[in-house]
C-alpha cells in the first residue's frame, strides 16, 4: 500500500517553489507528494498527523504509570492513524505513552500533551505460518520508510529547542563530524481524536529500520545498544543467544563494560583494569569509529545536553558488528538519542563533567587532540553560527504559525508574540554558544557583521557599525535599535498600571501583528506590532514609570 502526503500550509516562497516542483511528480490517483525515508523527516517539512481510537483507550493511554515505574506493565492501544491528504489510506497501528512528564495547556480545552510511539506494523503480519497472518485488513508493514514514530512533546524545555538540538547532529554527521548518517528529526502537528495537540518533534526511532536505511543490519552480525546509564546498557537489536558482540567482549574494562553481575552482557572473567593509554589508543582505534564517538561527543556538548555519554552515561546508542567476517566487519559507531534537556546554558565547558568516559577518553594523551579538531572542525563548518542561524531562517517560516496555534508550546506568552521570543532567545543561544566554545577552544571568536567587534562585545552583532554609536544608551546600537529616543516607559506600560509587567504583554498579545499609525501595542513607532515592540517591553520589564 503506497501512502502519500500533502502539507497542510506553505509558509515561505520557498516552500511554495518545493511544492510546484512535486506537483510535477504527482499521480492521478495521489492526493499530494509522495515521501519516503529520509524526505519523512525533513526538518523543513510540516506535517499534520491524526490518531482516532477509543476515547476510553487514550483515557489509559495518557493515565499509563509505566512511564515512572518500569515494574508496571505498559498500556498499548490500538488506533487509525493518517497524515493530512491520506483520510481514505487510514492505517490501524499500536500507540502507547512514552516517558516524559505530560504539558498542560495554556489555552483551550484542558487535555495535557504526552510524549507517543506510534508502531505501525503491530498488527500486520507477513509470515504465512503465523497464526496471527495477514493481520488487520488495515495494517501495513510501513509508513513513509519507518516502521515507528516517536512524537517527543518538549516537556523538559520545548519543541523547538529539541526539535533544533537533534538536527545539530544530522547536520554534524558529514566528514567533518560523525562521517555517517547519525539521526534525523523534525517536527510534526497532531490531532488525536479531532482534538489538537501542537507540534511534537517526530525524532527518528532507532530500530531495524533505521540500521537498513543506512545499509547497516545483517542478520545475527548487528548488534545494537542502548546505554541506560551508570554502566549499564540493553541490547535492543541483535542475537539473544549471543548478545555481546566481538568489540563488547573485547572492552572489558571501564567505562565500556556492562558491570551488573548475573547478567549474559557481564563480560567473562569480570572487569579488568584499563591498559596504558598507549595500548588504549591503539586498542580503541582498531575497534571504535573514533572520530563519530568524538562527534557525537562534541555534539552533545555545543547543545550543552547534561544527559549524554559524556556528562551521565545514558541516552545514546552503540552499534556493533560481526569482526569475524570480512564481509560485514565495520567499527563500532555511536548514535545519539534523546536530546530534551540541550540549550539550558549557553557557557556550559565543552568538556563536560568528570565522568569516567571524560577522565579517560579526554586526556592529552588519548583522545583531547581529535575531540578539540573534530569540535573546531564542526564550529566552523556545519555548526558555524553562519549556518545554523540559516538553518533558523530556513525552519521559522514553516513552525512560526503552528507554535502560534499551540497551546502546549511552553514559551514566555501565547500567540505570535511567545514565538518570537523563542525564535529570537534561540538566535541569541547560538550566538552566545560560539562565543562561549571559540573562547574555550581559544580559536577566533565571532563577527557575524565583519566589522572587526566581536559579538561579544559588538551592540549590533548583526549590522556593521563601526562606531557603535548607542543615543539612548540602552546597550542596542543606533543602526539596528528600532526603538531610538521615542519609547518612553510610559509607551511601554499599555495598560496604564504604572509598571511594564504581564498586564502589558496581554495587551500586546492580543494586537500583535496589526499594522497602522495607530495600532495598539505599537510602542516602537513602526506602525506594526512586531517583536521590536516585545523586545521594548523585555528592556523595560518591571520598570515603574511613575
Amino acid at each position: 500500500m503506497r501512502f502519500w502526503v500533502m502539507r497542510k500550509s506553505v509558509h515561505s516562497i520557498g516552500g511554495v517553489l518545493f511544492s510546484l516542483l512535486m506537483i510535477s511528480a504527482i499521480m492521478s490517483n495521489c492526493f499530494g507528494f509522495e515521501l519516503d525515508w529520509p524526505e519523512v523527516f525533513d526538518p523543513e517539512l510540516l506535517l499534520t498527523l491524526n490518531l482516532e481510537l477509543d476515547p476510553a483507550h487514550w483515557q489509559e493511554i495518557v493515565n499509563d504509570m509505566s512511564v515512572y515505574d518500569e515494574d508496571l506493565p505498559e498500556i498499548k492501544r490500538p488506533a487509525y492513524f493518517w497524515a493530512d491528504g491520506e483520510e481514505d489510506q487510514k492505517i490501524y497501528v499500536s500507540v502507547r505513552r512514552k516517558s516524559g512528564d505530560p504539558v498542560p495547556p495554556a489555552f483551550g480545552p484542558a487535555g495535557d500533551k504526552i510524549s507517543l510511539k506510534i508502531d505501525i506494523n503491530k498488527y500486520h503480519e507477513e509470515d504465512p505460518n503465523d497464526p496471527d497472518y495477514p493481520g488487520h485488513p488495515d495494517s501495513v508493514e510501513m509508513w513513509h520508510g519507518v516502521k515507528k514514530l516517536s512524537l517527543e512533546n518538549g516537556d523538559d524545555k520545548n519543541v523547538l529547542t529539541e526539535g533544533f538540538a537533534a538536527n545539530l547532529h544530522q547536520l554534524a554527521s558529514g566528514p567533518e563530524g560523525y562521517g555517517y548518517d547519525s539521526w534525523r528529526a523534525n517536527w510534526v502537528e497532531l490531532y488525536v481524536n479531532g482534538h489538537y495537540y501542537g507540534v511534537y518533534v517526530n525524532a527518528e526511532h532507532l530500530d531495524k529500520t533505521f540500521l537498513k536505511n543506512r545499509n547497516l543490519y545483517t542478520w545475527h552480525q548487528t548488534w545494537l545498544y542502548q546505554y541506560r546509564g551508570n554502566h549499564n546498557f540493553t541490547l535492543e537489536i541483535g542475537d539473544d543467544d549471543n548478545p555481546r558482540s566481538p568489540a563488547v567482549n573485547a572492552l572489558n574494562f571501564y567505562p565500556f563494560p556492562f558491570d551488573k553481575r548475573n547478567s549474559p552482557l557481564y563480560p567473562d572473567g569480570g572487569i579488568a583494569p584499563a591498559p596504558d593509554d598507549a595500548t588504549l589508543v591503539t586498542m580503541l582505534d582498531e575497534l571504535i569509529d573514533m572520530q563519530g564517538m568524538m562527534a557525537m561527543a562534541a555534539t552533545n556538548a555545543f547543545i550543552s545536553n547534561p544527559d549524554s555519554l559524556f556528562t551521565h552515561e545514558r541516552n545514546s546508542h552503540f552499534l556493533d558488528f560481526d569482526t569475524n567476517d570480512p564481509l560485514v566487519s565495520r567499527k563500532r559507531m555511536y548514535l545519539p538519542w534523546d536530546v530534551d534537556a540541550s540549550l539550558q546554558s549557553s557557557s556550559s565547558s565543552i568538556y563536560g563533567t568528570d565522568t569516567d568516559y571524560r577522565l579517560l577518553l579526554l586526556k592529552d594523551t588519548t583522545y583531547k587532540p581529535l575531540y578539540d579538531q573534530v569540535m573546531t572542525n564542526l564550529v566552523n563548518g556545519p555548526l558555524s553560527e553562519a549556518n545554523l542561524l540559516d538553518f533558523i531562517d530556513r525552519i521559522e517560516p514553516v513552525l512560526r504559525d503552528a507554535f502560534a496555534r499551540d497551546p502546549y508550546n511552553k514559551f514566555v506568552a501565547t500567540g505570535y508574540p511567545g514565538v518570537d521570543a523563542a525564535f529570537l532567545s534561540l538566535r541569541t543561544w547560538v550566538t552566545d554558544r560560539h562565543i562561549s566554545v571559540r573562547t574555550e577552544l581559544g580559536i577566533t571568536v565571532s563577527d557575524s557583521d565583519a566589522d572587526q567587534i566581536a559579538n561579544s562585545e559588538d551592540n549590533c552583532p548583526f549590522t556593521q557599525n563601526t562606531d557603535q554609536a548607542d543615543s539612548d544608551g540602552d546597550g542596542i546600537g543606533d543602526v539596528c535599535d528600532r526603538c531610538n529616543f521615542e519609547c518612553a516607559c510610559l509607551d511601554a506600560d499599555l495598560d496604564g498600571s504604572g509598571t511594564v509587567d504581564l498586564s502589558d504583554l496581554a495587551v500586546l498579545s492580543q494586537t500583535y501583528e496589526q499594522t497602522g499609525a495607530a495600532a495598539p501595542g505599537d510602542i516602537d513607532g513602526s506602525q506594526r506590532v512586531s517583536i521590536g515592540d516585545v523586545l521594548v517591553l523585555a528592556k523595560l520589564w518591571l520598570t515603574q514609570c511613575q
